[in-house]
């Protein structure tokens, strides 16, 4: 295909549009702000960070996180607005315990700005710890005794934490793996009263089946509920949620899959609760990985949801998602990370059935391609989601993804209703709505006034497949230009500036490509 002339802003180019309702608000704008990296910015007492090893969570304005400095001091850190605290490190006595702690091996937890964390210290120690108003006091640690029994508590995972209460996973064996111990629960700390209660144990019957609970899988917690992902001794697994009347199931595998009558859950994983504190929305992926089931779903307002599965398209279209990590719920939006059998990984987000991608491989951050991210499940607030990105080139950095919700300006709605409020070169109108070409070179060209130098172009196609209906090699379908021309050999001229998306045979995913000053050096990304 040639390319098009005359002088424009945007093109459309060898496609089909036609003009339905708008979808229910326009995609957030999303910038990224560091929030710590290896760099002299946020170096501090004990040097620059030479290590971020797990994923950071969030309560209101502020990012939490566990780093190890150049002196190889590992703590646990706060920023807020640019400004880092450190908490606690391997420097501080373990409360009720012998030394001090040596490792903070989970994502720690918080909320209303008091902090929960696992730490371990020598000789095998290992607890859970609460440091509010200043005050580090212990929860529980390997001289606590396991309600229902005579045992204590061997093993201890990470905990959630909602404010209220402090919810976790204990069991009798040392390993911590789920097989290793029979003694094993789901239990809250009551934050007022100082007490340890169970959720759900071995001594427990499954509600609504004659089985009592076996193994532990991860909990969660928000307005004072425990939602907790368990087996019974017949090895079928449930979410269920314990408020004040006790435990109730909220899915199993009896359970019907959205949109799929007749076919049930196999199995759950990683049971999320809204990181808001103000609805009782869920958010879990399905167990087994290889299930033809497998996928990421949402209790939001009562009604269950699929939010992305292994039939889903990843970003780019040419793959299926294959599997997928730590999802999380803030209000009614749902976060996930999201994998493809090519290597593609990414963290997206979803709403009101509207699925786009947050972050991706190969997303350039402070000038680096991200390779890897990882997420806790408690990583979602009011300003988005933070995460953390290894980089290409080994380096590691924690970074807060800032997802803006308010609407821009509308500068152009065409319906192409029979006409157009472009420049309409070729081509022919459709009957009910729309536009198509008939030859190469055909377009329709707005002019687009004048716009900030920093900001986001949003465009809205309705009824298009550019895979279907785009089958030349090349089919440059939309493009933004400073100056129009078409012959391809103009270089280095002022006000040429462009971009255009191309789809077509030899594209299976969209490309974009970028032009500085003419057409030469181009930048492509697929």
């Amino acid at each position: 295909m040639s390319r098009p002339r005359a002088a424009l802003a945007a093109a459309m180019l060898a496609c089909t549009v036609s003009a339905q309702a708008a979808p229910e608000g326009p995609l957030p704008r999303i910038y990224f702000e560091a929030i710590a990296d290896g760099s002299s910015r946020f170096g501090g007492d004990g040097g620059r960070f030479t290590a971020l090893p797990v994923a950071p969570v969030m309560d209101g304005e502020a990012v939490y996180f566990v780093g190890v400095r150049d002196d190889g001091r590992q703590g646990i850190y706060r920023n807020i607005r640019g400004v880092i605290e450190s908490l606690v490190d391997t420097r501080t006595p373990i409360p009720h315990g012998l030394g001090n702690f040596t490792e903070f091996p989970d994502p720690p937890m918080a909320a209303d700005g008091r902090l929960v964390f696992r730490a371990l210290g020598g000789d095998g120690q290992q607890g859970l710890y609460l440091l509010a108003d200043g005050l580090l006091r212990r929860i529980a640690d390997m001289s606590t005794a396991m309600p229902n029994s005579d045992k204590r508590f061997a093993f201890i995972k990470r905990p959630a934490f909602d404010g209220r209460q402090v919810v976790f996973l204990g069991r009798s064996g040392k390993s911590g793996t789920p097989n290793d111990s029979k003694l094993q629960g789901i239990y809250r700390y009551d934050l007022e009263r100082g007490t340890i209660e169970p959720v759900a144990d071995w001594t427990m019957q499954v509600p609504g089946r004659d089985v009592r609970f076996g193994k532990m899988d991860d909990t969660s917690t928000g307005r004072g509920r425990a939602v907790v992902t368990a087996y019974g001794t017949d090895d079928r697994s449930g979410i269920y949620v314990h408020g004040g009347d006790g435990l109730a199931l909220l899915a199993d595998t009896s359970t019907t899959l959205p949109g799929s009558p007749g076919e049930a859950f196999p199995g759950f994983n990683d049971a999320a609760a809204d990181r808001s504190f103000e609805t009782d929305n869920v958010a879990f992926r399905v167990a087994p990985e290889k299930s033809a089931w497998n996928g990421v779903y949402a209790w939001i307002d009562g009604t269950l949801h699929a939010v992305a599965t292994v039939q889903t398209e990843a970003a780019g279209g040419a793959e299926n998602f294959i599997r997928f990590r730590s999802p999380n719920v803030y209000h009614d939006r749902v976060f996930f990370l999201g994998y493809a059998s090519s290597g593609h990984e990414g963290i997206y987000a979803w709403r009101n059935g509207k699925r786009f991608p947050v972050a991706h491989r190969n997303l350039e951050l402070g000038g680096k391609p991200a390779k890897h991210f990882s997420l806790s499940q408690e990583a979602a607030g009011a300003r988005g989601i933070a995460f953390r990105v290894h980089f290409e080139d080994g380096t590691e950095g924690i970074y807060l993804a800032h997802l803006r919700d308010e609407a821009g300006r509308v500068i152009i709605s065409d319906t192409l209703h029979g006409t157009s409020l472009g420049n309409v070169q070729g081509g022919r109108f459709v009957e009910g709505g729309g536009w198509t070409v008939t030859a190469d070179n055909d377009r329709i060209v707005w002019a687009l006034p004048p716009m900030p130098p920093r900001g986001m172009v949003e465009v809205d196609i309705r009824n298009f497949d550019p895979r279907t209906q785009l089958t030349a090699e090349k089919n440059i379908f939309m493009g933004l230009w400073g100056t129009l021309f078409q012959n391809h050999e103009r270089l280095g001229l002022p006000d040429t500036d462009n971009w255009e998306i191309r789809v077509g045979k030899a594209h299976p995913q969209f490309k974009v490509e970028y032009h500085a000053r003419g057409f030469g050096n181009a930048v492509e990304w697929v």
